[in-house]
């Protein structure tokens, strides 16, 4: 008899040899994820932070990107307690420095990141970083600093320098 298919042996090898593939593969693609899940935050913080300096710049006034651990909320404040994956706010700072206050622009919302991605800073950006009408950066202390994003043992470093232009440099966590 002349059969058109498969045996059981071929269709067993053709799986054994697919499910070995697919093992190498999957380790690659959680590197890939974790990968593009880290510069999109490391964008998104980036982002905020050019907006802030050109906005500065363009209506020579101070503004502030803050932590707040309630970006969605009504009225979303900065909150000193908060840490930068809680979300960040983009703002023109009139009045007290890195706080909202009632005459201020909210300019941009950034919610909670991924859970898995720490965001740290040194002293100088632990609350708040601030652009002059200079286009100069700003923190609590001194005038520059670095924000590290981490996520799975890689970590990508936004360097600020005094003025306030910005660079990134990878590492380790």
């Amino acid at each position: 008899m002349n059969g058109r298919g498969f045996t059981l042996v071929e269709l067993v090898v053709v799986l054994a040899v697919g499910a070995v593939l697919l093992a190498m593969a999957i380790p690659s693609y959680a590197f890939l994820v974790n990968s593009s899940r880290l510069a999109a935050v490391t964008n998104d913080l980036v982002t905020a932070l050019h907006l802030a300096r050109s906005e500065a710049i363009k209506r020579g006034m101070r503004v502030t990107v803050c932590k707040t651990s309630n970006a969605m909320a009504e009225t979303p404040v900065c909150d000193t307690t908060a840490s930068w994956q809680q979300g960040w706010l983009v703002f023109v700072d009139g009045g007290t420095k890195g706080v909202i206050d009632s005459g201020d622009t909210l300019l941009r919302v950034q919610d909670r990141v991924s859970p898995a991605v720490t965001i740290t800073t040194g002293t100088n950006y632990g609350s708040f970083i601030s652009y002059l009408p200079s286009g100069k950066s700003q923190g609590s202390n001194v005038a520059n600093g670095t924000v590290y994003v981490c996520l799975a043992s890689t970590r990508r470093d936004i360097i600020i320098s005094p003025a306030g232009r910005i660079r990134l440099d990878t590492h380790t966590c």
